[in-house]
């Protein structure tokens, strides 16, 4: 069975040390696949002149992660008010990172998660990230 199509949208904070927040959104076109009977929501991000990152997200309300593929080397780990450890590339450079999970919610059609991001415990800034998807109605 082929998985279901599914439209993404995905609306990023991003509040760096000392600086306004910034908001960035995305859309997307993606699938919804179980593995077993765990969900995971797949899609592509694209934008002009940057080479394209494959997302995977586990959609889970207590155990979560982000892993992207391809420009951007990502997995950030989520777990509720936990620091988990994470890792961040951009070409041959790699960067170790501590994801302090403030908010983790998922219900079917929407994940969100805001997280504070540290390296060498400095604080990177703070994220809340809400993905909202929907299968493709022919």
């Amino acid at each position: 069975m082929e998985a279901p199509k599914m439209e993404v949208q995905l609306r990023s904070v991003i509040q760096h040390p000392d600086q306004q927040a910034e908001t960035h959104t995305m859309q997307a076109t993606g699938e919804l696949i179980e593995k077993k009977g765990q969900a995971y929501l797949l899609f592509e991000e694209r934008t002009e002149g940057v080479p394209s990152v494959r997302t995977t997200v586990k959609l889970h309300a207590d155990d979560a992660f982000i892993m992207r593929k391809g420009g951007v080397q990502m997995r950030l780990p989520f777990r509720q008010d936990d620091v988990r450890f994470g890792t961040y590339g951009n070409g041959p450079a790699v960067m170790d990172l501590a994801v302090h999970t403030n908010q983790l919610e998922w219900v079917p059609g929407r994940f969100t998660v805001a997280y504070d991001l540290h390296s060498d415990e400095s604080l990177l800034g703070k994220y809340h990230l809400t993905i909202t998807y929907s299968e493709v109605t022919q």
